[in-house]
């Protein structure tokens, strides 16, 4: 009969901890995916309902009857309707800069990455779809929600501007942001789309621009 001899605990339990690690970060990891699915379809619905009753704001028990969630769901994620509103516009400057991201990426010249981002930018009006979706987000805001929003897209800027030999690149960045901007609102708030030619010289503006600024 072998006798009772106490098991030393201390080499065992690393292995312990880490199944035990393991079954929380299972559970965790599934818990964390139901939440993003969850926000993702309140964020859908949102949208949909934004699109709907713009420029009157939405409902908070619109948006959950659309999303089939409710209302513990909906404020478990977020503290009201303008967090809901500012994270609706998040994603749609998240989606767009990494758009912006891949188009930049298919060149090597600085100069032609700012040319992509400018075309690439201006062409979220040339969607109906798209410009009427973004008319009625924006239409929720007093004023335009403040830059740290839209760095996303903005701060793809900074690396080709360095490369050109700007000397000051977060401001050039923000100037040409600014200016590309104005451009799309104005169109946007026509419903029209910026022709080659003036796309074309918005690049040339740009470059001429920061070439200028960088000869000083």
């Amino acid at each position: 009969m072998t006798p009772d001899i106490p098991v030393p605990l201390a080499p065992i339990l690393p292995f312990v901890r880490s199944r035990i690690d393991a079954a929380i970060e299972r559970a965790l990891d599934a818990r964390q995916r139901e939440a993003t699915e969850e926000v993702e379809r309140i964020l859908t619905a949102a949208l949909a309902v934004v699109e709907r009753t713009a420029p009157a704001p939405p409902k908070v028990s619109d948006i959950v009857a659309a999303a089939s969630t409710s209302n513990a769901a909906f404020y478990r994620y977020f503290t009201g309707k303008d967090e809901l509103l500012l994270a609706l516009m998040e994603r749609g400057v998240g989606i767009t800069a990494a758009y912006l991201a891949r188009e930049m990426a298919r060149h090597d010249d600085a100069a032609a990455k700012i040319r992509a981002w400018i075309v690439g930018a201006l062409g979220q009006v040339g969607d109906p779809r798209r410009t009427e979706r973004s008319r009625a987000v924006l239409s929720q805001f007093a004023s335009i929600p403040d830059g740290q929003i839209t760095a996303p897209m903005r701060d793809l800027l900074v690396e080709p501007l360095i490369s050109l030999g700007s000397v000051d690149p977060e401001r050039d960045a923000d100037a040409l942001f600014t200016t590309v901007s104005g451009t799309l609102r104005r169109h946007a708030a026509a419903i029209t789309s910026p022709t080659p030619e003036e796309i074309d010289h918005l690049v040339r503006f740009c470059l001429a621009a920061v070439d200028a600024e960088g000869t000083h």
